[in-house]
């Protein structure tokens, strides 16, 4: 597989500048073009609201933690990733006149579709399978559908459509394409980039058919196996009642598999002289459009459990709105309402022989922070050689840093010697504001700086060209917008709900979780937005750079010479030691089972990412860094020089 993504990429990169594709979509009906535009608009907006609140749904109801309804997750998850893969660009080709895609934008919308297809191709199989359990063996179903099957099962099913996908997608771009090529389709499909190859495409479509009739014919068998067993057991019940509530079990997901796979059947494993262009385009929106929306509509309007959690959770939301707000207009009646105005921190240490020990400690981690990084900011700055964009996003890596220690550790360094440890409410929401700010904005700074050095390594004579000024600055920008909104999602979520004591903050600044405990209110959905955002977060920079190193160690591997993967690695060591610091402690603060979550234990982790992290990043790149080493070899002694 390392071989066939090294290989598409190789490809890629030899086409990607000369080769668009146009997707004319439905431009031959552009009288229909707004009508469809608010169509496929309203279709999308159900299909995200759905699948993302049939995920929220099953994962804040205990009740649902059982594998028919984790295996839904994931489907819910797969729905939603691939109409994402598609639908954006066909509102953007539906509003604009521009419908130009580049070559690598086509392949890697093909690839990404590919996978969640395979995926829930076979998804669909499992649940089947899981159905045929709970049905014909209910008695020791939850010993058979331990949690470790139901994890094999999801991860086989998604192993497989990556390897699917990126097969097809190998025999696709080995392809030969030239210049502007028309694809009569809103979507990069198999089919409509074939027919516009310069090259044979016999053995790429006979991959195409071999893989989707053996996907199909395996996933079908799974499926009517099942079904057929269960409709053996049924059948057998002697009540009636039985027989319904056995076969309600299963109406949902039968439904799904008829709309599913009734679409594939007929885009795929028909022969080319029975369709055309028009019926594939129609077929084509019903299963990229139409079904993720379908999916969570079937599955909540037919499911029993579903719909009861759903009303749970409405009624629940409005009568603690209610109660809440008949509580606070009888407490300010009374005018016995306690507003929390000021928060106090427990500190660090409970033993005060230790208070010295720790000020001194934390406070030469500051400084060396404060001298290391804003040394490399300047040194960046002053050195010509270190204009590069590598160390661009350096420079900013070594800002955020350095703000996030300011926004912790002064305060963390006087309250050594007070002995009320006293911050403002306000004060409390603006540290955590800045906080969250620079956290995300570091994840993803680090995700920049993996794909920069993916460029260097793997494409290192275009590296000017794609690391251009602009681009660099966008991927520095994003960061900081992804924080902003990622902090101000989490600080208005958290300071809007009432304080009403007690006011002591067992943690040594304003983190979140910490703040929850003195919330006189249900906070649930507070923790699953953290969850959700936090995890998309890390999920998103994670594979970022695991997919970039991927690539890096491939290509590095390829290297003939000792010396020459000696300084590759040279080059990416900094980063992945910078990398594996800050993720595994995120990690395991904020995406990790409120189950295990003990707050001393968090504190204890905070102070690393907080007062040692940021020290500890200016040291990891100008100590394993040769090119930092030498500017600072050639700027202090030019400064002495001037001085003396």
């Amino acid at each position: 597989m390392a071989y066939a993504s090294a290989s598409v990429i190789r490809n890629l990169e030899n086409q990607s500048d000369e080769v668009t594709f146009i997707l004319l979509g439905f431009s031959e009906y552009p009288e229909l073009q707004v009508p469809l535009f608010l169509l496929f608009l309203a279709i999308y907006t159900v299909t995200v609201l759905g699948n993302l609140g049939m995920v929220m749904v099953i994962r804040i109801n205990p009740k649902l933690h059982t594998p028919m309804y984790f295996f839904l997750s994931h489907l819910s998850f797969v729905d939603f990733c691939y109409s994402t893969v598609v639908t954006p660009k066909l509102l953007e080709n539906l509003a604009v006149e521009d419908r130009t895609i580049s070559f690598t934008g086509c392949i890697m919308q093909f690839f990404l579709a590919c996978v969640f297809v395979v995926t829930e191709t076979f998804m669909l199989a499992v649940m089947a399978y899981d159905r045929f359990v709970a049905v014909c063996n209910p008695l020791l179903y939850t010993a058979v559908m331990s949690q470790k099957l139901c994890s094999l099962l999801v991860g086989a099913s998604y192993s497989w459509g990556i390897a699917c996908s990126l097969t097809l997608t190998y025999f696709l771009v080995h392809l030969t394409f030239r210049g502007n090529n028309i694809i009569n389709n809103f979507v990069c499909e198999h089919a409509a980039i074939v027919s516009v190859s310069r090259s044979d495409p016999y053995i790429s479509q006979k991959i195409l058919l071999v893989s989707a009739t053996f996907n199909e014919i395996s996933s079908l068998v799974i499926i009517l196996t099942s079904y057929i067993f269960i409709f053996i057991t049924v059948m057998r019940m002697p009540s009636t009642g039985g027989r319904h509530k056995a076969f309600s079990t299963c109406a949902s997901h039968l439904t799904a598999i008829t709309i599913f796979h009734g679409t594939i059947l007929f885009l795929y494993c028909v022969p080319n002289s029975k369709s055309s262009w028009l019926m594939v385009k129609v077929a084509s929106v019903f299963y990229t459009v139409v079904i993720p929306m379908l999916n969570p509509l079937i599955y909540s309007l037919r499911n029993k459990d579903v719909k009861e959690t759903v009303k749970t959770l409405i009624n629940t939301k409005l009568l603690c709105d209610e109660k809440f707000r008949r509580n606070h207009n009888q407490s300010m009646s009374k005018e016995n309402y306690t507003r929390v105005t000021e928060l106090i921190f427990t500190g660090l240490s409970y033993n005060p022989h230790l208070q010295v020990f720790f000020f001194l400690l934390f406070l030469s981690f500051y400084i060396i922070n404060l001298t290391g990084n804003l040394g490399m900011v300047i040194l960046i700055r002053i050195s010509s050689r270190l204009h590069t964009p590598m160390y661009f996003f350096l420079s900013h890596l070594s800002f955020v840093d350095m703000c996030l220690s300011s926004v912790v550790s002064p305060k963390m360094l006087t309250d050594f010697f007070l002995q009320r440890k006293v911050i403002s409410f306000w004060g409390c929401a603006l540290q955590q504001w800045f906080f969250g700010f620079f956290v995300t904005a570091e994840c993803l700074l680090l995700a920049s700086m993996a794909y920069d050095r993916y460029v260097a390594i793997c494409n290192p004579l275009l590296y000017s060209i794609a690391m251009s000024h602009s681009l660099c600055i966008q991927l520095v920008a994003g960061p900081y917008v992804i924080g902003f909104m990622n902090t101000m999602t989490h600080t208005t979520n958290t300071f809007r709900l009432p304080f009403c004591g007690p006011n002591v903050i067992n943690h040594f600044f304003c983190d979140v979780f910490p703040l929850f405990s003195l919330i006189c209110a249900d906070t649930e959905l507070n923790k699953l937005v953290i969850f959700i955002m936090a995890g998309a977060v890390g999920i998103f920079s994670g594979l970022t750079i695991v997919v970039s190193y991927t690539y890096i160690l491939t290509a590095i591997l390829r290297i003939r010479s000792a010396e020459g993967r000696r300084k590759a690695f040279s080059t990416c060591s900094s980063h992945l030691t910078a990398v594996s610091i800050m993720f595994g402690t995120l990690f395991f603060i904020y995406v990790r089972p409120s189950a295990s979550f003990s707050l001393d234990l968090n504190k204890a982790v905070s102070v690393f990412y907080t007062a040692v992290i940021p020290m500890l990043n200016p040291l990891i790149y100008s100590l394993r860094n040769k090119e930092v080493k030498d500017a600072i070899h050639r700027t202090v002694p030019r400064k002495m020089t001037c001085w003396s």
